[in-house]
């Protein structure tokens, strides 16, 4: 059951991500005009990875 209704909003999860780190990279081109794009991307995953680990050892 969990897995069906997981897959009602998984499109939704997956768009709000992506809203999530384009928030961050928009804000880090605010602050460093000549931000290489690629490199603030990953950075900004790699941290977003990190705390989905943290949550995940908390439950």
């Amino acid at each position: 059951m969990e897995e069906i209704e997981m897959e009602k909003h998984r499109k939704a999860l997956d768009r709000d991500v992506g809203k999530l780190i384009d928030k961050y990279l928009r804000a880090m081109e605010w602050d460093i005009p000549d931000v290489d794009e690629e490199r603030a991307r990953q950075m900004i995953l790699d941290e977003v990875r990190r705390e989905v680990e943290r949550i995940g050892a908390l439950h």
